[in-house]
């Protein structure tokens, strides 16, 4: 009896091991081709930045007669792929003109190449512009510029804590500066040097905001390029002005200036963070943001934050680009169709001697149909118009004769409109 219940305990325990086996997919790694870490970790943010895939497809749609940016192809190919395997980087670096792949790069400038290489229409999701202005004591405007970015640089160098504070260094990127002293700056309508102030703000606001934490600067002492392992405090959420950010990718570097290794840690669909690292991925441990709003990390460098509002607003727009061209080409193939049925009809019309509607008005005002009456008075005047009425009646057909060939010509158009899209 115990040995039996011991069996059928064993049995109904199966299905419940058997459940706690099953784990979510993890997704798929790329292959380094030597020392191309820094291209697979920014790939695999663009991965999962659905705004730019929005963009792509609403091209490829759009360009379905032509052809797209090679970048831009390449990319579609690489992400589709990526989704059934580990991926293979070979045509990006040839597209993006890396030859020599074992050669180490850093990951901000291959986002930045990434970005010149595709369409602007692509490029543009990860774009803001800055306006940078500087003011006399008196409100005169001594220089006033703006400029686009891809990524906001955030100095290391200026904190005197051990910690640097993400969102400090992000509010103090827009702080105005004092120019005063032997720093005044000349004003032209002052016509002397006056003490000046300086702002930067940001005007248009992007998709998607990179900021860049400058761990790579010159040391002007000993005057070569040195890395900073200061700790960093990441925040979750940022705020400006206009819109709420939410971060959603991190580009990591690990080890020195000269031989060192980037990883990247990405939240997806499922609010998981993963970790990436070449082939391999894996759920990240201790997940970021579990138990506070920020998460501290002295290998972040790149920080990819989502516009809270991007999602929605860039499906609409995706939406509505979409809706206009198929409302434009239904428009083109009805009207074409349509004239095309038209001057068939009016082309059988003209066989059977029988008068094409758009010509009626014309028939009315200038051919003279006789008409069988008890009283004529002047048959010789009747006989001049009967005769004039025979030769506007043979200009009518003659016109018909150039309908059957402008529906010859309709006809190759209609083949146009069915092939064009």
């Amino acid at each position: 009896m115990s040995s039996s219940r011991k069996r059928s305990q064993n049995k109904k325990a199966e299905p419940k091991a058997k459940k706690q086996k099953v784990s979510q997919r993890l997704p798929h790694g790329l292959h380094n081709q030597g020392a191309t870490c820094y291209l697979n970790s920014v790939l695999q943010v663009l991965s999962v930045t659905r705004e730019i895939h929005d963009r792509f497809e609403t091209a490829a749609f759009i360009c379905r007669q032509e052809k797209l940016e090679s970048t831009d192809q390449e990319l579609i190919n690489f992400f589709q792929n990526l989704k059934k395997e580990t991926g293979e980087t070979g045509d990006i670096t040839k597209s993006l003109g890396i030859e020599n792949v074992y050669q180490q790069r850093d990951a901000a400038e291959c986002l930045e190449l990434i970005l010149s290489k595709i369409s602007r229409n692509a490029s543009e999701v990860f774009q803001g512009q800055l306006t940078y202005t500087t003011k006399c004591s008196r409100g005169h405007i001594i220089n006033e510029e703006t400029n686009p970015f891809w990524t906001l640089p955030l100095s290391l160098k200026d904190t005197h804590e051990e910690t640097f504070s993400v969102e400090n260094g992000f509010n103090t990127f827009f702080q105005s500066k004092l120019f005063n002293g032997d720093n005044m700056v000349h004003c032209n309508d002052c016509k002397e040097k006056r003490e000046a102030e300086s702002g930067c703000q940001m005007v248009v606001f992007p998709l998607i905001l990179t900021l860049l934490l400058k761990r790579f600067e010159l040391d002007y002492n000993t005057k070569t390029d040195v890395k900073s392992s200061c700790s960093v405090d990441v925040p979750r959420a940022l705020q400006t002005q206009e819109t709420g950010y939410d971060l959603y990718g991190m580009v990591n570097h690990t080890g020195s200036l000269r031989g060192g290794h980037y990883t990247a840690t990405i939240l997806y669909d499922d609010n998981t963070w993963y970790g990436f690292d070449d082939t391999s991925v894996h759920e990240v441990e201790k997940q970021p943001f579990a138990e506070t709003g920020t998460y501290n990390s002295s290998a972040a460098y790149l920080l990819v934050y989502r516009a809270s509002k991007s999602p929605t607003d860039e499906d609409e727009q995706s939406d509505s680009i979409l809706k206009q061209v198929k409302a434009k080409k239904k428009k083109s193939d009805k009207s074409g169709e349509q004239r095309l049925k038209e001057m068939q009809r009016e082309m059988r019309d003209a066989e059977h001697d029988v008068v094409p509607s758009f010509l009626e008005d014309t028939i009315q005002e200038d051919v003279y149909v006789p008409q069988q009456t008890q009283n004529t008075n002047n048959s010789a005047t009747q006989q001049m118009k009967m005769e004039e009425g025979h030769k506007n009646k043979a200009g009518i057909l003659g016109n018909c004769a150039r309908a059957q060939s402008a529906s010859c010509i309709l006809s190759g158009l209609h083949s146009s409109f069915s092939f064009w899209w």
